[in-house]
Parts: structure tokens; C-alpha cells; sequence
């Protein structure tokens, strides 16, 4: 990375941090940002992936923190060799054991993902409603420019709320089924997460 680059991101992680009501010194306590782009084209950023929203969790960047230089990535070079020797140490049990809570964490992501979706469509769905009453109540022949942008709006909202939940249903009830059974788990499994 050019040295001007690398101001450059140092200086927007400040800048990010300082408006966030972040310390500036705690940067280099992180060592992840997030970025991606909402609806709108606007470049966010975050220092955790669950401040993500769920639907632009698939599109967020994963950046090394300016802070996070050479000896850091050794240190989590080395520490992920370690964790493997003592994957490879453990029990045949133990390792099963971790699989299966990593399928299911897998599951368990699906379903909060269906239904946060679901929650959405419904507010979303709720309040289409309200402002279809007011359109009725209002006394006017026509709706207002206001009530008609804010229902094409939630319109758009709601068929962006019914793909990612239809996409979360399908990773529950298809995908992960699907290549769980190719992997070899044992469907049981996927059946106890609730």
C-alpha cells in the first residue's frame, strides 16, 4: 500500500472513529473496519460486522485497520497455526462436536436473518396500511405528494425485504440442507437448532 493511501485510511478511521464517539487512541485497539454501500451509493463504515446491516452484510469489505501492521498479522499467523495443531490434538469427539456447532451457528444465522426479514416486511407492510387510511381520511381527491413518494419508497423497501427473507428461507429450508447432506452431517443436526 502507497504511503499516501495509507494516510489516507489512517486519517479516515480517525475521522470515522472521532464521529462514531470513538477514542482515537483506541484504534489501535481494532482491528477490523467494515465498509460497504447503502441503497443510496453512501460509503459506511463500522468496526464490527453485526453493526452491519443484515442486508449489506453480503457486500461488506472486511479492511486491515491502518494499525494492524506486519507484527499483528505474524501474531494471528502464528495463533492460527496454533489453534489448528490443536484442532489436530483433540479428540475425534471434539472435533465432531466443533463441526456440529458450526453448521448450526450456520442455521441459526439463516433463521435471524429470515426473521429480521419477516419483522421488516411487517413493519413495512403496517405502515403502507397507515398511509393508505390517511390517503381515505384525508377528505381529498388525490393523495399527497408526500404520502405517494413515502409509498413508493416503502414499496421498494418491501420488495428488498421479501428477497432477503426468501433468500435467508431458501438458505434454511435448501442450501444449507443441501450441502450439509454433501459434507456428510448427520441431518439431526440442523434439525435441533431452533
Amino acid at each position: 500500500m502507497c504511503f499516501t493511501c495509507f494516510n489516507k485510511r489512517m486519517l479516515l478511521t480517525a475521522l470515522w472513529l472521532l464521529l462514531s464517539g470513538h477514542d482515537v487512541q483506541a484504534a489501535d485497539d481494532l482491528r477490523y473496519l467494515y465498509q460497504w454501500k447503502d441503497d443510496r451509493g453512501v460509503v459506511n463504515m463500522t468496526d464490527s460486522l453485526d453493526k452491519v446491516p443484515p442486508k449489506y452484510r453480503s457486500r461488506a469489505t472486511q479492511l486491515l485497520q491502518p494499525g494492524a501492521g506486519k507484527e499483528e498479522q505474524r501474531r494471528e499467523e502464528t495463533s492460527e497455526r496454533e489453534r489448528s495443531q490443536d484442532l489436530d490434538a483433540e479428540t475425534p469427539q471434539d472435533q465432531e462436536e466443533i463441526i456440529k456447532a458450526e453448521w448450526q451457528l450456520r442455521v441459526q444465522d439463516a433463521k435471524r436473518r429470515l426473521v429480521d426479514a419477516e419483522e421488516r416486511c411487517s413493519r413495512i407492510e403496517l405502515r403502507m396500511k397507515e398511509l393508505a387510511s390517511q390517503m381515505g381520511s384525508s377528505g381529498a381527491a388525490l393523495p399527497t405528494q408526500e404520502i405517494l413518494s413515502e409509498m413508493t419508497r416503502l414499496e421498494g423497501e418491501l420488495v428488498r425485504a421479501k428477497m432477503d427473507a426468501e433468500k435467508a428461507r431458501n438458505e434454511v429450508e435448501v442450501t444449507i440442507p443441501d450441502e450439509a447432506r454433501r459434507a456428510g452431517i448427520p441431518p439431526g443436526w440442523l434439525r435441533e437448532v431452533r
